[in-house]
């Protein structure tokens, strides 16, 4: 192969190397996904998936767009999901819900980079 690749194994493959299960990426992504605010102070989702879809929404002149759109999604994922079989069968399940796929992708990402972090797997190695 000519070419870079990253291989994707489904989630409780890698248990043994302290990476989630399925059930526990759901649980992780319902945390990450549950935004609460107090006014304008967030109280619970994750502070990084927030901005990133601040950025998403953020108009040509550099003024900020509305996320609300985006966090009911959040919150119908986090909502939904313990009764979904995967995440990843929750977001094709509404395949036409650009706001929802967006959220859910976000979601998957930031669960399983914070969980690579912690897992036997992740070493610092100079690029």
């Amino acid at each position: 192969m000519n070419t870079e690749s990253v291989y994707i194994i489904g989630a409780g493959a890698s248990k043994e190397a302290d990476l989630p299960t399925g059930i526990e990426l759901k649980s992780i992504i319902s945390k990450l996904l549950n935004f609460k605010f107090d006014g304008y102070e967030m109280t619970s989702g994750d502070y990084i998936i927030k901005n990133a879809l601040q950025e998403h929404v953020k108009k040509p002149d550099g003024n900020r767009g509305d996320i609300n759109p985006y966090l009911k999604e959040a919150l119908h994922i986090k909502g939904a999901l313990p009764l979904a079989i995967s995440i990843d069968n929750f977001i094709d399940a509404h395949r036409d819900n650009e706001k929802l796929a967006l959220c859910g992708k976000l979601s998957i990402i930031r669960a399983i980079l914070s969980a690579e972090k912690k897992s036997l797997l992740f070493f610092l190695g100079r690029c």
